[in-house]
């Protein structure tokens, strides 16, 4: 019932709003009352060259051992201690004749050899041992957007981001105007590591050729590319009804709040983040709603593909709006694209 309220009074205030006619769109970038802050997260071109040189020498880790990996582990001329399928249990052990469980998790084959090597020459002169793989789950990483084939892919020796495109067949095309077009929107692509975006720019490694951003593929590494048919925003955070929703001309902050169902706590903090220009080279607007629904200052216009972030505290390091926004970003991209598969799918048949 609260919920109700707050949406109920979001919504004449709105109306009350509306009096003042929404700033252009061409100030906003000019004008100062939205923002308590604008954090340019620009870097220097120097700076962005150095990390991409960075990036570069990141070699393919070699294969470290986790739970739920299964080695047949031979000590050479001793049959009697052949340890078959032995399981690498969620602690990091695995369970080896005679000398009993031996942490392996986190280290290389070669490293797990020498230490059970080691482990069995108190019981055997000079053991040469052998580990052979009965299961090992493989390093992965994730493309999303439009793409032809989104997923999960497995990583092979030194591949790079180009190789992953090509992997899941290219880009996505679209029908458009009748004729059939790329519909993937390089210029806010991004790629995400360790809930940190990378410096790399899809636009200049595929359309300019520059290979500086045709960096090494690690385990978990995202990558994502919006849509250049399908304009939409994004809305996130304390929010009854989190997603994307299509955008439409002269859209406002106020108005896709309501859209969403209003705020999920009920009793909200007024700020709200907008980031804008793709999280490569995005720009951070906090907005006052209160500020809004007191008529101080005008409803804030949105764009396509802006980000819309409501915190249940006020935030203001840039970092830390990345990392909240982050994984709520990915959830909403995940649903998104399955909901777009499943729609797909029904048209076929």
């Amino acid at each position: 019932m609260k919920k109700i309220l707050i949406i109920i009074f979001l919504g004449i205030s709105l109306m009350q709003c509306s009096r003042n006619k929404v700033i252009e769109e061409s100030k906003v970038e000019a004008t100062k009352q939205y923002m308590e802050e604008i954090h340019v997260a620009l870097q220097k071109e120097t700076d962005v060259v150095a990390e991409l040189m960075e990036l570069q020498r990141v070699e393919f880790e070699e294969y470290k051992i986790g739970s739920g990996n299964r080695f047949d582990v031979y000590v050479e001329e001793e049959p009697d201690y052949l340890t078959a399928n032995s399981l690498v249990k969620p602690d990091g052990t695995i369970s080896l004749k005679l000398v009993g469980e031996v942490k392996i998790s986190g280290l290389t084959l070669p490293e797990a050899t020498a230490l059970i090597e080691k482990k069995y020459s108190k019981y055997i002169y000079n053991p040469k041992v052998s580990m052979i793989p009965r299961e090992l789950k493989s390093a992965n990483i994730t493309i999303m957007g439009k793409i032809a084939n989104p997923g999960n892919y497995e990583i092979k020796i030194d591949m790079r981001l180009t190789d992953a495109i090509a992997e899941a067949g290219g880009f996505a095309t679209a029908y458009f105007h009748g004729n059939t077009v790329e519909a993937a929107d390089l210029t806010t692509a991004y790629m995400i590591r360790s809930n940190r975006v990378l410096a790399v720019d899809l636009y200049e490694l595929i359309r300019k050729g520059n290979m500086l951003h045709n960096i090494p593929l690690l385990d978990g590494d995202y990558i994502y590319i919006p849509s250049l048919i399908n304009q939409i925003v994004y809305i996130l955070g304390n929010i009854a009804g989190p997603g994307e929703i299509y955008y439409k001309e002269n859209m406002t902050v106020m108005q896709v709040i309501i859209y969403a169902g209003g705020y999920k706590d009920v009793v909200p903090s007024s700020q709200v983040i907008v980031l804008r220009g793709g999280l490569n080279h995005p720009r951070i607007f906090k907005i006052d709603t209160k500020a809004i629904l007191r008529g101080d200052i005008q409803d804030f216009p949105l764009k396509a593909n802006d980000i819309v972030y409501l915190p249940l505290d006020p935030l203001t390091n840039f970092n830390r709006i990345v990392n909240k926004i982050l994984p709520a970003l990915r959830a909403v991209q995940t649903t998104w694209m399955m909901k777009e598969y499943y729609e797909e799918t029904i048209e076929k048949y």
